[in-house]
């Protein structure tokens, strides 16, 4: 029941605030996003038997481990942007999270709970020696703690075996990581928001499952700011976004799961700076990929995901390598 994996590029389309910020002082307006998408998301962290969350009373860990190798930076036509050369970027990500599900059932055999994740990040960014812009980045620090209420779904049934369920949580983002103004690419983006997300796992057959997690997000505005800016910089705001996590797995052995995963971010609204909207800055992402699980006991299961960049206009893209270990006390 994650609800935390890191964005990357942690402030990407900011990078414009220090490209711009010479023509964009002359302005009584920055021309160009000094905000970006928060980092505090899950975008593709969870996966397999998504929607199958806990309905008895106890607690829950969740590890997550997340590696990010990154190659392109993009524009809005989606295509590289040219004033970056050799892009090298890589993210390592450390997540837990506990969950406690409580005794209380106010519909029967649902569950009512909470959850707390904070991950720790280390950041690398390279680029070719004459690379017109270099980003630098925040190297290694906590990010942002995430948080909120559960409610959880009974187990319908077919027979005696759970045929579909589903979740909803409403997520407050905190601003707890790492921020160096100076850096383009950081733990944080320095915003709180706000997301509610529904989740669900229908499987069909005894081999077969379909999950998926939809999440909206409101990004609150923010003075904080992720690279050198003009001095005219007030504030900034990240748009409104949808995104979804998406699988489906078919059963190999008893305890072994083949499937194909993905996840899209479709920004809603344009970022703004000094509340003015900056044009053609909606982020719009799509990563698909092959994935697998493993069940190791029936107090623990490992999920596997790797995902390639299909679509990317206005962030970063490369190949993203995610695992996820479920422990249940």
């Amino acid at each position: 029941m994650i609800e935390f994996q890191v964005k990357t590029l942690l402030g990407a389309f900011a990078l414009g605030a220090g490209v711009f910020s010479a023509a964009a002082s002359a302005q009584s307006v920055p021309q160009s996003s000094a905000v970006t998408v928060p980092p505090a998301g899950n975008y593709g962290s969870t996966s397999f038997y998504d929607g199958f969350g806990r309905v008895t009373e106890g607690f829950t860990l969740l590890q997550y481990g997340r590696y990010e190798s990154l190659d392109s930076i993009n524009g809005s036509n989606g295509r590289a942007l040219p004033f970056f050369k050799n892009t090298d970027l890589e993210v390592f990500v450390s997540l837990t999270q506990i969950s406690y599900t409580t005794d209380w059932h106010p519909f029967g055999g649902d569950g009512v709970g909470f959850s707390f994740a904070l991950p720790v990040v280390d950041l690398n960014s390279h680029f070719a020696a004459d690379s017109p812009v270099k980003l630098g980045n925040n190297n290694f620090n906590i990010g942002d703690a995430v948080f909120g209420p559960i409610y959880q779904s009974r187990y319908y049934m077919d027979g005696d075996r759970p045929e579909f369920a589903w979740r909803f949580q409403l997520i407050i983002l905190a601003p707890t990581g790492g921020i160096n103004k100076y850096d383009a690419v950081n733990q944080t983006s320095g915003m709180w928001a706000i997301n509610p997300y529904i989740a669900a796992t229908y499987a069909p057959t005894p081999d077969i499952e379909f999950s998926t997690r939809f999440n909206y997000q409101y990004n609150l505005e923010t003075s904080e700011l992720q690279a050198p800016m003009s001095p005219t910089y007030k504030n900034g705001q990240a748009g409104q976004m949808i995104y979804d996590n998406f699988d489906t797995s078919v059963k190999i052995t008893k305890d072994f799961e083949l499937g194909i995963n993905g996840y899209f971010i479709y920004q809603l609204t344009d970022n703004k700076t000094n509340g003015y909207t900056i044009p053609d800055s909606k982020e719009v992402l799509v990563y698909l990929g092959p994935g697998a699980r493993y069940v190791v006991s029936e107090s623990d299961a490992l999920n596997f995901n790797l995902y390639f960049n299909v679509l990317n206009r206005n962030g970063t893209s490369g190949t993203i390598f995610n695992t996820q270990w479920i422990h249940r006390f």
